[in-house]
């Protein structure tokens, strides 16, 4: 079978993909990935064959621009710019898709995938990576600065939520998504909620003791586990040196990151450094930005530009990051407590559903201090409640092979289309 992988993000909304398209590879399949040229190493260190569909340059400006991860203006800026990849997007599948063979795997922000799966008929399953893509009436997703009460009318948390499609994300997206459509012959689209989803499937990688499937949520939608995918983002195989013996040379730090993030991220590290000197614990600092930060800090901390945390976590004693989906399964999978302090999009939401599973605490980025982060991270690593809490997590983590049964669940709805497909080696 032929396999189209587009992903549009930031580190952590690509790497699965990468880790998706490695292993169709794998099984046979004649797969090519379009991402970010930022990506291309990590593809093609993969085995997968690469595509850019934007280059390093464009990359930088949009996803480390500072006010991406401020939640209005990155919310503007993103869905005002998405509309550029479109067309690439489009072309790339047109391009390569044989008629009969070809299956698109597109991430939530590939829609050209979606204009090309109706123009073009060419099976696409939309691949999620958080269940804010979902509106609900009874569990509302959270979003940024608007919390939706549990005690609100089911009309009133689906008004709420399907304003904000109609009054934000449609009026920064629509005019532009009905031009490119009409350049392919398609009709004009009023409304673009359940139109992102692909007619063909819908996956969710995001299990559900994390987020409960809701009853008016997309039939199609199926539901995995987290995708471990941090490996395809190293370098190396296996923990450089220095950082094997910074964690061997003590008791376990606290791991700090913030992912991609450039608005205030230096003065979030400091804070964080800072809490881990006045609780005693020595701290473990991911950036891909260098930190330049003072000789009394840089003393109990140990940088690093990229680390595979589903190896150096188990190794930590807590976490304090950003809240994005990849680093949230991470933590959970190592049974460690989170602090989480949210930025922008999904992170607000993941941040709430780790509270309530009584696996961390959250913090706002305008009130993050050393004093604040020092009593919340102190908390967390002396509860009992807390680490009862994490092992559960860890035990609903292990064992989990999201990436291969998602590859087996492809194969077995998409593989038997039709003859040809067989022919390319599906089973």
């Amino acid at each position: 079978m032929r396999i189209l992988v587009v992903s549009i993000g930031t580190y952590g909304d690509v790497l699965p993909f990468i880790g998706l398209a490695a292993e169709l590879t794998k099984r046979g399949h004649d797969v090519t990935m379009s991402t970010a040229a930022t990506f291309e190493i990590a593809v093609r260190r993969a085995g997968v064959a690469f595509e850019p569909l934007m280059s390093a340059e464009d990359y930088e400006g949009l996803f480390e621009h500072p006010d991406f991860w401020r939640p209005f203006r990155g919310g503007r800026r993103l869905f005002s710019s998405i509309a550029a990849f479109f067309k690439p997007t489009y072309d790339f599948i047109a391009e390569r898709d044989r008629a009969g063979e070809t299956l698109v795997l597109a991430s939530s922000l590939a829609l050209g995938a979606r204009v090309a799966e109706e123009a073009l008929g060419v099976p696409t399953v939309t691949v999620h990576l958080t269940p804010i893509m979902f509106a609900s009436r009874y569990e509302p997703t959270r979003v940024p600065y608007m919390r939706v009460p549990a005690w609100l009318p089911k009309w009133l948390k689906w008004k709420l939520q399907t304003g904000l499609y109609s009054s934000f994300i449609a009026k920064l997206l629509l005019a532009d998504l009905n031009a490119f459509r009409a350049t392919v012959g398609l009709k004009r689209l009023k409304k673009i909620r359940k139109w992102w989803h692909a007619r063909a499937g819908v996956l969710l990688l995001a299990p559900h003791w994390f987020a409960p499937a809701q009853p008016d949520w997309p039939k199609r939608v199926r539901q995995l586990g987290f995708p471990r995918a941090d490996q395809f983002g190293a370098r190396f195989g296996q923990l450089d040196e220095p950082l094997r013996a910074f964690l061997d040379a003590g008791e376990p730090p606290i791991a700090v990151t913030f992912g991609s993030a450039r608005f205030g991220s230096t003065k979030l590290y400091r804070a964080a450094i800072e809490a881990c000197a006045r609780i005693g614990r020595r701290c473990l600092v991911l950036s891909h930005q260098p930190l330049n930060l003072p000789p009394d800090l840089a003393s109990i901390a140990f940088a690093a530009q990229y680390a595979p945390l589903g190896d150096v976590l188990p190794r930590c004693s807590a976490l304090v990051h950003h809240g994005g989906v990849g680093t949230t399964a991470l933590a959970f999978g190592a049974g460690v407590p989170q602090l989480i302090v949210p930025m922008a999009f999904d992170q607000f939401d993941h941040a709430e559903r780790v509270r309530r599973l009584g696996c961390g605490d959250t913090l706002p980025r305008r009130r993050f201090s050393a004093d604040r982060a020092a009593a919340t991270l102190g908390r967390l690593i002396a509860s009992g409640e807390v680490a009862k809490r994490c092992a559960e997590a860890a035990a609903a983590c292990k064992g989990v092979d999201a990436i291969g049964e998602a590859c087996d669940l492809l194969e077995a709805e998409f593989c038997n289309l039709s003859a040809p497909r067989r022919a390319a080696g599906c089973v």
